[in-house]
This record gives structure tokens, sequence and C-alpha cells, in this order.
């Protein structure tokens, strides 16, 4: 009789001792999370037209370069602003491809899109003259040859 009596104070003992810990634990949980700071909202998300820039070689078009980008936007800057960025980025997106002497438009795939990125980024900043555009996106990126239009 004494054995159960003493098993029962044990077990007793032993489950608020459990309860007690796992409370503890999850309320250093939710202390842990509270302390994290909230990261800071980049903005939304615009989707720009697809461009058509024209490849121009020996004097003749010789294809040209279908691309569309989507670009973050940091929101209360751009609320200050009459027009919307996106003429800004797609214009600097133009300008950069149609400029670009160095552009193997037959062979993409050693194109460095993080560079023109980050270029198309910058100086659409700077025609902007705030940090309005926080990355560009690229959704496609192809060529076609002016051979294939013409069919």
């Amino acid at each position: 009789m004494m054995m159960r009596l003493l098993a029962g104070v044990w077990i007793c003992i032993v489950a608020l001792g459990a309860s007690y810990g796992v409370t503890q634990w999850k309320l250093g949980q939710v202390t842990a999370q509270a302390d994290i700071k909230p990261v800071k909202k980049a903005g939304e998300l615009r989707k720009l037209k697809s461009i058509t820039v024209p490849m121009v070689a020996n004097g003749q078009v010789d294809g040209y370069l279908v691309a569309q980008f989507s670009y973050m936007v940091e929101t209360e800057a751009a609320k200050g602003f009459d027009t919307q960025p996106d003429a800004f980025v797609a214009d600097e997106a133009f300008r950069l491809l149609y400029a670009d002497s160095k552009l193997d438009y037959k062979n993409l795939d050693r194109f460095d899109i993080a560079g023109f990125a980050a270029a198309v980024k910058a100086n659409a900043n700077a025609r902007l003259k705030a940090d309005v555009v926080v990355d560009l996106l690229v959704q496609e990126f192809n060529y076609i040859g002016a051979e294939d239009v013409r069919k």
C-alpha cells in the first residue's frame, strides 16, 4: 500500500515538473521570436511590358532581342513622383542593350545578367535622383533572328 502511494506521488511530481519545463521552454521561444526585428518590406513588384531591341550589324538589322523585366520598387519613395518609374527602367534597359557593343546576342547564355540588372537599377535611380528601384528581375530574354521574323 505504501509503495502505491509513493509511486502515485512520484508520478505527480514528474508530471508537474515536465509540464513546468515545457511551459518555460515555450515561453523562451516566444520571447526569442519577439526579439527578432521584422525585415524591412522592399515594396511592390511591378511588371514591365516586353521591349524589343533591334540588333544592328553591318548596317542592317540582324535580329531582335525580346526582353521582359519586373522590378521591385520602394513604395514610399515612389509615392513622391508624378510619373511612374516604369518608363525609366524600361528606357535604361533598352539603352544598355542597344548600346552594348560587346553583347553577343546570338549567344545569350554568356550574358552577364547580374551586371546588367545592377546597371539598370543604378542608372534608373540616378535619373530619378532617388533610390526607388530596389532590384531588377528578368522574366524573358530571347533573341529572334531577322530571318525568323520575316517567315
